[in-house]
């Protein structure tokens, strides 16, 4: 009675369901009718369809939607799934071709291994059909007698290598395709009449495999070797040497060495990293590191060299891998639309009062869901579209295929349309399809469309047709007005009156009708500002680093470029566009970086906690209570690469039956269970010695405990920025890295209107690490000019990396540069890059460029001598009272007639000069002549003072500065182990002294020698009393007997 009675509920719930899914098909198929190219629609119609085992319309529907957009891999399987088994048994070779065509459609799509996978087995089961021994090997596939004469094993073969051959570019996926062609051969060498000739075969597929880069080359030099071992041992030595030689390139391919990375790192990055936005992340590096400019322009045999094979393979892996990302997002807002249409027919039956009780809740849940799903689409595609930006710019030949077909795979965003938009039929296309403004609510990039249509029409129009009475221009900026809202119409007003003011005066009149008149608020805006200034002297403020807002001028550049600018020089502008958005997101990152630095250094960092850890507050303590009775000798922690988080634990899990999981993994250092009464299953963070544990820990992602499958994941990977009162930046942790993943969609998410966007990142423990090196990456650069410049720095060494800092030595007091500065590179390896202009001409003057020594002041020379300052000191002489217009070598070779000169240094601000002569007598001989000296018809007079007159000024109070010329690098305060020189104290005093009492400058040279004398006198005196003091025995007591006895005759 029981299943009696089930059935007809079942069958009533069905009848049910099917009524719902024709009620909602027929609404659908109404809308198509007036927009048969809108892609949501369509996709709505398959998925009811679906839910109806309606097989041919699905089909249909599916041609329709592939020629629209681009179909991701899943997408392209499910189709292939339905078409294969639908054909009509016996398959026709009509059929055979169409399901053929199907495959090249989705492979010239997105590159995926799994349907070329796919493919081949189809043309596989259709060969096999067609044998008779071998027809037990497709048992769901018969073919005609058509196809079975067609697949001939020279077809079949030819076939499999140009699948094989498009999946050459998946270094770590084509062995999956060799694999099955290698399994084929080596079936058809089992059966083969002729075996010699299969064995070469197979032989040059060896040989052509070793010579293609992949992540395997290893294992398929070991197949090969044991598959000559088995069937040629007698050439085994000579067949092996040809195959590692034939190797060599491919392996020097993956090991090519850039900025400390290769391909084969980027490649086992890939291997270990199951996460697929973790993946895109790798990729997007991989494609910036294989498209690298300075690569590009090494000479042949010089440096690393660029592969634009291999260059455009990773560009599309990683635009293949996006397109995976955003049909799984694509799936949860059509699981998400599903409920709510079977929610809304559930409620129809029920009291409007009870609907609204028990619905609000529920259906508030799920609009949520289809928001975030429809949002995580639009981030994705949108991302996306970036990737084919940069892929077009770097494919440059080839640049108008690959806007075609961003269009089809991002039809979302209104910058891939602008770059193709080339024809009436594009822009109509681009409305058709219904994604410019989805999600719900989004007219930007429709904005963007109706700006570039526009513009497109304003190139293409000569003045004849700009005054004639069509004024496509006008009508078009009219059209996009009324379907944008209004905040968004500001972009479309600033085009339609520049376009009037500059291109077309006679509709003045009618644009400013339109564009109402700006108020006393608005005038003050930015945006009537870039309005109402001739955009050209912003083309070079793009460049410029201390910008605001940065974005406001990229948008005035393109919108003069839209209104007088070319096609040409419109892609011009965006591609300068784009790199400075490059530069600028990399100074943003590096303030961050320096932020996330001082924080960690100064220890002002507050950590906020979700809710979800405050009960772990108690177990954390007793943990770092354990771990402070640690060995202090024990090597630093590295806890974000030694952690890893659990989350789906069942509720109640020990500690030990964690620790005992991860037993084989390596030694736990500790575990913290993160408890929540809100979830359904509680988290653990598992910090290892060792960070060798981890990869070995990461493998254990989606085991079971008690039935609940959990996940494994680094936590860094969850983590998101820190937060500190006093930076406003924060670092919040998920529970899983999806949920870090969906959070980055809030990136430039604006809490109010009038503020900033937010910046959402996920972080990255090894940016604090980059720094651990910068002595290897500092660059002291000397031989500059007086007048160089940080921005002439900068360009000296642009060229050849990213510079992080620059700090350039500059005298306060004199305005110039000191001739030197100290450059922070990105990396070591740019760093070493730029070490080759040590000894090249710069500015009339020789560079040296050197790694910085941080230590070099403090290292003394070997050969240098304890009193060599001192005595260098006293050969200076000061020469005042020069004529204005001095030239310093015809001083120096006037002052070498009379004494020798080791060096001579010219102020002409101070009309003064200093030498250095080569002995401290031929000072004496200035000092003491009795006769003048001339010098241009003017008298010349010397001193030793060490203080010179900041300009030419009788005021007698005036500070001297204190000239440093000559005088050696500062040293370090020894400690005092004898008396001071008092040679440069005395002379100093008794300068100071005789500028005191007025006299002249020859008397007072005078005095300066006679106090250098005495002072020298002196210091003799005192020697020869301090040795009298310390000698002892017969000879001081004879010293003394005279004086013993006066002393007695006194008394």
């Amino acid at each position: 009675m029981a299943e009696a009675t089930s059935d007809p509920q079942s069958s009533g719930a069905s009848d049910e369901v099917t009524e719902i899914a024709l009620t909602d098909l027929s609404q659908v198929l109404v809308e198509m009718g007036d927009h048969p190219d809108n892609v949501p629609l369509i996709r709505k119609q398959i998925q009811l369809m679906s839910r109806l085992s309606m097989t041919a319309e699905i089909l249909d529907a599916y041609d329709r939607l592939s020629s629209l957009v681009m179909l991701d891999e899943a997408t392209w399987l499910s189709y292939f799934d339905l078409k294969i088994p639908s054909c009509q048994q016996p398959l026709s070779l009509d059929a055979f071709v169409e399901i053929l065509e199907k495959f090249d459609q989705a492979e010239q799509d997105y590159i995926s291994a799994a349907v070329l996978t796919r493919h081949i087995q189809f043309v596989l089961s259709c060969f096999h059909a067609g044998v008779p021994e071998d027809a037990a090997n497709s048992r769901t596939t018969t073919v005609d007698s058509d196809i079975t004469e067609f697949l001939s094993e020279d077809t079949t073969r030819n076939m499999i290598k140009a699948l094989y051959q498009r999946g050459e570019g998946l270094l770590d996926q084509s062995e999956e395709i060799w694999q099955i062609w290698l399994q084929w051969e080596l079936g058809l060498l089992y059966n083969a009449s002729n075996k010699q000739t299969q064995l070469e075969m197979i032989h040059t597929m060896f040989a052509d495999r070793v010579k293609i880069t992949h992540t395997n080359i290893d294992q398929t030099s070991s197949a090969y070797s044991n598959f000559c071992s088995q069937y040629c041992p007698e050439e085994y030595e000579i067949r092996m040497v040809e195959s590692t030689e034939s190797s060599r390139a491919a392996k020097m391919k993956l090991s090519e060495k850039r900025y400390g990375k290769t391909r084969s790192d980027f490649e086992e990055q890939l291997a270990y990293t199951t996460e697929l936005n973790a993946q895109i992340s790798i990729l997007l590096e991989y494609a910036s590191w294989e498209s690298d400019p300075r690569a590009r322009n090494n000479a042949r045999g010089k440096g690393p060299q660029p592969d634009n094979q291999l260059t455009q393979n990773v560009y599309e892996r990683a635009v293949s891998r996006y397109s995976l990302a955003c049909g799984q997002s694509q799936a949860a807002l059509d699981a998400a639309e599903e409920s709510l249409r079977l929610y809304r027919h559930q409620s129809k039956g029920q009291g409007r009062k009870k609907r609204d009780e028990e619905g609000s809740d529920e259906m508030a849940a799920i609009h949520q869901q289809i928001q975030v799903a429809g949002e995580a689409v639009r981030a994705y595609k949108d991302a996306e579209a970036a990737i084919w930006a940069k892929y077009g710019g770097w494919a440059v030949n080839s640049a108008s295929r690959l806007r075609i077909r961003a269009t089809r795979a991002c039809p979302q965003n209104g910058d891939t349309w602008i770059n193709a938009l080339l024809s009436e039929a594009i822009f109509e296309k681009s409305l058709a399809l219904g994604l410019l403004t989805t999600p719900d609510g989004r007219t930007s990039d429709l904005v963007t469309v109706f700006v570039g249509k526009a513009a497109y029409e304003n190139r293409l129009a000569s003045p004849e047709d700009i005054e004639s009475s069509s004024r496509p221009v006008l009508s078009t900026v009219l059209r996009g007005m009324d379907l944008v809202s209004q905040g968004e119409q500001n972009v479309l007003e600033k085009f339609l009156l520049s376009w009037a003011e500059h291109r077309a005066p006679s509709y003045i009149e009618q644009a400013l009708a339109v564009v109402e008149k700006p108020n006393k608020a608005r005038s003050s805006s930015y945006q009537m500002v870039l309005l109402h200034t001739d955009i050209l002297s912003f083309f070079k403020a793009i460049q410029r680093s201390d910008l605001d807002w940065p974005e406001a001028v990229y948008d005035a550049l393109i919108q003069f470029e839209h209104v007088h600018g070319t096609l040409d020089s419109l892609l011009d502008a965006r591609t300068k566009i784009e790199r400075e958005q490059e530069k600028l997101s990399k100074r943003r990152e590096k303030a961050a970086l320096e932020t996330q630095q001082y924080i960690m250094s100064t220890g002002d960092a507050v950590a906020t906690v979700q809710p979800v850890l405050q009960s772990t507050v108690a177990a954390e303590a007793t943990n770092a209570a354990d771990t402070a009775k640690e060995p202090e000798g024990h090597h630093k922690r590295d806890r974000e690469h030694t952690t890893i988080l659990l989350s789906g634990l069942p509720k109640g899990t020990s500690r030990d039956r964690i620790n005992s999981l991860f037993s084989d993994s390596g030694d736990v250092r500790e575990t913290t269970i993160l408890t929540d009464d809100e979830s359904m299953f509680d988290a653990a963070l598992v910090e290892f010695t060792d960070v060798e544990a981890v990869p070995q820990a990461l493998q254990k992602d989606r085991r079971k405990i008690d039935d609940a499958v959990i996940s494994v994941s680094m936590l860094w990977r969850s983590t998101l920025r820190k937060y500190a009162s006093n930076r406003r930046f924060c670092y919040i942790t998920m529970e899983t890295p999806a949920a870090a993943q969906e959070a980055l969609l809030l990136h430039g998410y604006k809490v109010s209107p009038e503020g900033f966007g937010m910046n959402v990142l996920i972080s990255d423990p090894s940016a604090r690490t980059q720094r651990s090196d910068a002595n290897n990456s500092t660059l002291f650069v000397g031989g500059l000019n007086d007048k160089t410049t940080e921005s002439d720095v900068r360009g000296l060494l642009r060229d050849r990396g990213t510079i992080r800092h620059l700090k350039l030595g500059w005298d306060p007091v004199k305005k110039v540069c000191k001739g030197f500065a100290f450059v922070e590179m990105a990396s070591e390896a740019e760093a070493n890059a730029c070490l080759s202009l040590d000894g090249t001409p710069y500015q009339r003057k020789i560079l040296k460029v050197q790694i910085s020594d941080p230590n070099y002041g403090n290292e003394k020379g070997k050969d240098r001598k304890p009193d060599q300052a001192a005595e260098r000191r006293d050969r200076l002489v000061t020469l005042s009272g020069l004529p204005e217009k001095t030239q310093e070598g015809l001083l120096q070779q006037w002052l070498e007639k009379i004494v020798p000169v080791r060096r001579l240094e010219l102020f002409a601000k101070t009309q003064e000069a200093v030498a250095e002569l080569e002995l401290s007598q031929d000072v004496g001989k200035l000092l003491l002549r009795s006769e003048p000296l001339v010098f241009e018809g003017k008298e010349i007079h010397f001193s030793i003072q060490r203080t010179r007159s900041t300009g030419v000024s009788t005021t007698p109070a005036a500070a001297p500065i204190l000239s440093t010329s000559f005088a050696p690098r500062a040293t370090r305060k020894a400690k005092v182990i004898a008396k001071p020189r008092p040679t440069a104290v005395a002379a100093a005093a008794s300068t100071v002294s005789a500028v005191k009492d007025g006299s002249g400058v020859a008397a007072q040279g005078q005095i300066d020698f006679r106090a250098l004398v005495a002072a020298k006198n002196k210091q003799r005196e005192e020697n020869l009393a301090n040795a009298k003091q310390n000698c002892g025995g017969e000879k001081r007591k004879s010293e003394h007997d005279d004086n013993d006895d006066a002393k007695r005759t006194r008394t």
